[in-house]
């Protein structure tokens, strides 16, 4: 009997905790511009640690699910990547920089500058 409540208690619970994280995943869209304010094309955005992600089109916009408080990675080829927290924000915008001495300089003042 014991064995049978813990059972079903514990598969209770499992549902439970699936439920909640299902929940949790809700659409996030943004734009990915380079420093000069223009849009890129194919930057890869993915949740880190996992396999899922999206592309940016021609405009350098993206949409796709995820949960809560996950870290998003944006790459793109001659490009330094970022890595965002998005928290609990539904809109992240991205501003990459040329992987150089150039941009990382500008890099450098522009994350010192959100301070």
């Amino acid at each position: 009997m014991k064995k049978q409540f813990l059972f079903t208690f514990f598969f209770a619970f499992l549902f439970a905790a699936v439920s909640q994280i299902q929940a949790q995943d809700r659409t996030v869209s943004g734009t990915v511009k380079d420093y000069e304010g223009k849009a890129l094309q194919g930057v890869t955005v993915q949740i880190k640690g996992t396999t899922m992600g999206a592309g940016t089109s021609a405009s350098g916009a993206y949409k796709m699910k995820a949960g809560m408080g996950v870290l998003l990675v944006f790459s793109k080829k001659g490009f330094i990547t970022e890595e965002v927290a998005i928290g609990n924000k539904t809109q992240v915008d991205v501003t990459m920089y040329p992987d150089t001495r150039k941009g990382k300089r500008k890099r450098k003042r522009a994350m010192k500058n959100k301070k």
